[in-house]
């Protein structure tokens, strides 16, 4: 991106004018200072009309304009998910928040920012803005949108003839439509709607792929920042199967049925008007107990369903086909990016909480293997798989890829937090964002601590030098900063930036990428393992995940 597409759009609104109070063609909005950070914040603005009652299963409408000054000052309803308390949040979840830095610059880059989750829980106040924006100079976006069954679900009963409103796909269209909304307001903020970054984390990540593979997209957005994320989407059968047996768990919830078969014969005998009116009786709550945890699986929350008009048949197939846009891109992944979900395995599980996963020499090097393997596959997955196809499909855009190893370096962070988790999934977002209280705050103690703040800030400090440029030019090369290459530019293969530090400074690099079939060598010749132990990753615990080719 050159210096002129940057400044385009600098002269189509003149009126920021450094306040909180801003008017847009709805309204006023009354944000909020933030000093200490050199910020102001706009929190809770609605971007489409609340999803409930007839627009439920629908996708988004037009928000209507208000006549009072809205408040904009704290954060509002998330979708409907499943907490370690209970349900939590609201189908009346389509809003977003906007951060900018306290001063009267204009035509400022825009950074679209979609948080993960699985598509089944998370919010946009998972991802700060408020030092982010001063620190790139730059307009940051957060987004909720609609997660679960409220979010994803093609059920043949709903269909109306409208091929939005049937496609299943509404926490996408969510997406798409705060894309728009951006277009036509982010001047009022001081943004340049001509300089947009589309960027996520995990199912965010996905999403924006998705999102910018969609011909709804065309002309919203103009780079892309993907974080642990690759091509992901569902065919239309599954997801119709997994609606269906949403309603089977229903109906023995309700007592409808008392067994699966009684819940088939109940289906089949009764009309799509009496099947839509029973889904339409039940709260949102029920529909996120009745899917559960998901775990990296599609088969367990399809989802980004092809449905041939927000996502073309094919998925991403299409990349680069019939004017489908391919544009800058970085792709970031984490070294052990699969430590979480490993641990998170009834069984790993069991052996930390009972002492012996860290004890017995077996179980550890066991552990050990399951973590490399998962975390190498689902990270070339989320990079090299998509850097090359990207490359193929448009060679002409720039793809930069990272690799994030902090915290596996010995004396960083606690030895057991090291073992147990290192350089996990989503342990990136914080120093991107330089708010360390967030994300990790819901790491054990002894990752964030003094001892390791020097290089850990340096490190952050860097990331966001990066991110800063890029979303300013569509390079994230500056002065002062080690080389990133872009992927391809070298005949060794050192494609990756490797984003790491010590205790004492940032320690960042070219490395080398990751080959699927050189994983799945290793994966078995490794002599850690029994043949009982391979068969059992392959089988259970890397089965049906995103990464894994059954």
């Amino acid at each position: 991106m050159n210096e002129s597409t940057t400044k385009r759009g600098l002269c189509m609104h003149e009126n920021y004018t450094r306040d909180e109070i801003v008017t847009l063609p709805y309204g006023q909005l009354e944000g909020i200072r933030l000093t200490e950070a050199r910020a102001i914040a706009w929190l809770g603005v609605p971007y489409a009309m609340p999803p409930v009652g007839r627009l439920r299963w629908k996708a988004p409408r037009e928000i209507k304009p208000w006549s009072h000054r809205l408040s904009a000052r704290k954060y509002r309803n998330s979708s409907v998910q499943i907490s370690l308390e209970g349900p939590v949040g609201s189908e009346d979840c389509l809003y977003l928040n906007v951060w900018r830095p306290d001063h009267a610059e204009d035509g400022l880059p825009v950074l679209v920012f979609l948080h993960g989750g699985g598509n089944v829980s998370g919010s946009g106040r998972d991802f700060q803005g408020g030092q982010l924006a001063p620190e790139t100079n730059s307009i940051v976006v957060t987004v909720n949108y609609r997660l679960g069954a409220m979010g994803f679900f093609r059920h043949p009963a709903l269909r109306t003839g409208d091929p939005l409103d049937d496609s299943g796909n509404y926490g996408l269209l969510d997406i798409i439509h705060a894309l728009k909304w951006v277009q036509r307001n982010i001047a009022y903020f001081g943004g340049n709607p001509a300089n947009v970054t589309l960027a996520g984390q995990s199912a965010g990540a996905r999403n924006a792929l998705a999102a910018c593979l969609s011909p709804l997209s065309e002309g919203l957005v103009h780079k892309l920042f993907v974080m642990s994320g690759g091509f992901t989407t569902a065919k239309s059968e599954l997801g119709e199967s997994k609606a269906n047996a949403i309603l089977r768990t229903l109906l023995l919830q309700k007592g409808l049925a008392n067994n699966p078969d009684e819940a088939d014969e109940w289906i089949a005998n009764r009309s799509a008007e009496e099947i839509a009116g029973l889904l339409h009786q039940q709260n949102a709550a029920s529909f996120a107990e009745a899917i559960g945890d998901t775990g990296l699986r599609m088969s367990a929350f399809p989802h980004l369903f092809e449905d041939g008009t927000v996502i073309p048949i094919g998925g991403f197939a299409n990349l680069g086909l019939h004017g489908q846009p391919c544009l800058p891109i970085v792709l970031g992944s984490t070294a052990t990016e699969f430590s979480v979900f490993a641990l998170g395995d009834p069984y790993f599980l069991n052996e930390w909480q009972n002492g012996r996963l860290e004890r017995q020499a077996e179980e550890k090097s066991f552990y050990e293997a399951a973590v490399q393997y998962g975390s190498e596959l689902y990270a070339s997955f989320n990079v090299e798989e998509v850097a090359d196809k990207w490359m193929e499909a448009s060679p002409e855009n720039p793809v930069f890829a990272y690799r994030f190893h902090w915290g596996l370096r010995d004396g960083v962070i606690d030895p057991s937090i090291r073992f147990r988790l290192g350089a996990s999934h989503g342990a990136d977002i914080p120093f991107y964002t330089g708010d360390f209280t967030g994300v990790l705050q819901n790491f054990p103690a002894g990752v964030v601590t003094e001892r390791n703040e020097p290089g850990r800030r340096q490190l952050s400090d860097r990331m966001r030098s990066y991110l800063q440029r890029f979303l300013h030019t569509g390079d994230p090369n500056g002065e002062g900063l080690p080389h990133w290459k872009r992927w391809g530019a070298d005949p060794l293969s050192s494609d990756i930036l490797a984003l790491d530090a010590d205790e004492e400074q940032a320690v960042v690099r070219m490395d080398s990428k990751l080959l699927a079939q050189d994983i799945l060598s290793r994966l078995k010749k490794d002599a850690r393992l029994t043949a009982d132990q391979r068969t059992w990753l392959q089988t259970r615990l890397f089965a049906g995940r995103f990464f894994w080719n059954d």
